[in-house]
C-alpha cells in the first residue's frame, strides 16, 4: 500500500501468500510473501521518509497507524472526524516566529511535507487552523479543554518547547523508526 503497487502484483502477492498458508508454510521465513524482500523494506522506507503528505492515499493511513502503534492500541478514532495538519505551516507569516526557525525557503521545503512536521487533529480544529506561531498553534489547536489532544501523534508535539529543522529531524527518524519496528523493515 505505501509503495502503491499496481493491482496485479497485489494479486499475485495475495495469491502466493493464500498457497503459503494452505501449504502450512512457515510465514516468518525471509522468503515467505508475508515478508518483506530487502528492496520491498527500502522503497517503503525511500517514501515514509519523503514529502508524505503530497501522496494523499496514504498520508492519513501512514499516521493512523503510527498514532495507534504510539497509544498502544489504546487510541479509538472518528475516521469522518479527523484530518492531517502542519505544524510548521505551509504558507508562514513573513514575521512570524517560523522564519526565524526556518529563513531559508529551501529550509522550509525540506520539511513542510514530511511525517516528522505532520499532525492529525479533528476537522474542526483544523478548519481553524491558521498560521500562527508554534506556541499559540500549541494552545489554540492541538489541545482540548483538558489539556491534550485526543491524538497522541499530536501530543508529542505539546511538549516541544520549539519547532526547528533539528526537532523535526529528530523526530522524523523516531517516527520512522516506530514504522520500521512496527511493520519489521
Amino acid at each position: 500500500m505505501i509503495v502503491r503497487a499496481n493491482i496485479n502484483e497485489r494479486i499475485e502477492r495475495y495469491s502466493r501468500l493464500l498457497t503459503a498458508i494452505e501449504q502450512e508454510e512457515d510465514l516468518f521465513n525471509s522468503y515467505s510473501p508475508l515478508q518483506f524482500t530487502p528492496e520491498e523494506s527500502n522503497n517503503i522506507l525511500r517514501v515514509l521518509d519523503s514529502d508524505l503528505y503530497l501522496i494523499q492515499k496514504i498520508r492519513r493511513y501512514v499516521l493512523l497507524r503510527l498514532d495507534a502503534a504510539l497509544s498502544e492500541g489504546e487510541a479509538s478514532y472518528n475516521f469522518s472526524n479527523m484530518t492531517v495538519e502542519h505544524v510548521l505551516p505551509q504558507n508562514p507569516g513573513a514575521n512570524s516566529e517560523w522564519m526565524k526557525w526556518f529563513p531559508s525557503q529551501e529550509d522550509h521545503t525540506q520539511y513542510v511535507h514530511r511525517l516528522g512536521n505532520l499532525v492529525l487533529l479533528s476537522c474542526a480544529k483544523n478548519t481553524l487552523a491558521q498560521n500562527y506561531d508554534f506556541d499559540v498553534k500549541k494552545q489554540k489547536y492541538f489541545t482540548t479543554k483538558t489539556g491534550v489532544s485526543p491524538f497522541a501523534l499530536t501530543t508529542q508535539v505539546l511538549r516541544e518547547q520549539e519547532w526547528t529543522p533539528e526537532v523535526m529531524a529528530r523526530r522524523q527518524k523516531e517516527l520512522i523508526n516506530v514504522l520500521k519496528n512496527l511493520w519489521r523493515l
